[in-house]
């Protein structure tokens, strides 16, 4: 540390200064002293700077606005007390490329934890460097081996779209095949092929035509279902754009309506998109927009055309007008 290296600095020199003064026996012991401290501190703290770890704990996913946190506690296999240690705190914003910092000093014994980044969605890159740890003057120091930490994601927080769409728009045209079967209000039959469930064979059918006849579990097909939003604005914006496509999404799904999710890529302005299924394919595509880097001027995809659709709806953040189609 740079201030007990002054310290020590300013006491040799007034020590010197005594013994120029002073030639008797008590200022020759002192300046010994003085310059034998140093090297019999780091000998003295030398086996407990070795062995001294840090561990430090945190949450990968967390809800915007939610408290949390990264711990960090030490260790030291030495019976002498751990050495004070430092290390800096680096949380990288993967979408505007912001970078916090933050300087931590901790000693034997003493645990610590530092509220992590919650305030806007995103992902985070968490990393620790600069680990030093200090004999007991602090005068010298090691390099300190630090922990990795992983990325963390801030999901949305679930809202619903003002005005909210109306399922029954979702007129069924037509019902297909269910793939993977399963259990399903409509059936169709058909003749029995290799590879049919024993359990979907009309059995009575079967017997009046002579012929193995399988239920075949049907769905309906609503056509193209799109969702479509603007990956750009504010981060409040972004947060409000965020929240709506995480609620609105989830929604179609509990309704088992499958759905597109279509956005323009800041960097080469080309649409991109994405079909859910399943609120794990959600999860992953906010995954990947939250690492996706934004740039200024990206324009809007309101009014790019998508003649395939037979239902669109885009998200704008409150106070702009929501449009479906």
């Amino acid at each position: 540390m740079l201030k007990n290296r002054l310290l020590y600095l300013a006491a040799l020199a007034g020590i010197a200064a005594f013994h120029t003064y002073y030639t008797g026996w008590f200022s020759w012991y002192l300046l010994l002293l003085a310059l034998c401290l140093p090297p019999f501190s780091f000998l003295c703290s030398l086996p407990a700077m070795r062995r001294l770890s840090l561990t430090a704990e945190m949450p990968d996913t967390c809800a915007r606005g939610e408290t949390a946190c990264v711990r960090f506690s030490c260790a030291c296999g030495s019976r002498l007390p751990a050495p004070v240690f430092s290390f800096q705190f680096l949380a990288a914003d993967r979408m505007t490329g912001e970078l916090a910092r933050r300087k931590l000093v901790l000693a034997d014994g003493l645990r610590d934890q530092l509220a992590l980044p919650t305030a806007h969605c995103g992902a985070f890159a968490c990393t620790l460097e600069k680990g030093r740890v200090y004999d007991y003057l602090g005068l010298f120091s090691l390099r300190l081996r630090l922990p990795t930490l992983p990325v963390l994601y801030v999901a949305p927080k679930a809202a619903p779209p003002d005005p909210l769409p109306n399922l029954s728009q979702f007129q069924s045209r037509a019902y297909r095949p269910k793939k993977g079967g399963g259990f399903s209000e409509i059936h169709d039959t058909r003749e029995y092929r290799p590879g049919d469930s024993m359990r979907d064979i009309h059995w009575k059918l079967s017997a009046k035509t002579d012929k193995l006849i399988v239920r075949e579990a049907q769905e309906p097909d609503r056509g193209q279902v799109l969702l479509t939003f603007d990956l750009s604005g504010t981060r409040q914006q972004l947060d409000e754009t965020f929240d709506t496509l995480f609620w609105l999404s989830r929604w179609l799904l509990a309704h088992e309506v499958a759905h597109s999710v279509c956005w323009l890529d800041p960097g080469s302005f080309e649409p991109m998109g994405a079909v859910i299924t399943k609120e794990e394919e959600l999860n992953e595509l906010l995954r990947n927009l939250f690492v996706t880097r934004l740039q200024d001027g990206t324009p809007s995809i309101a009014e790019h055309p998508f003649p395939r659709a037979d239902w669109r709806y885009h998200i704008r953040p409150a106070g702009q007008e929501v449009t479906a189609s």
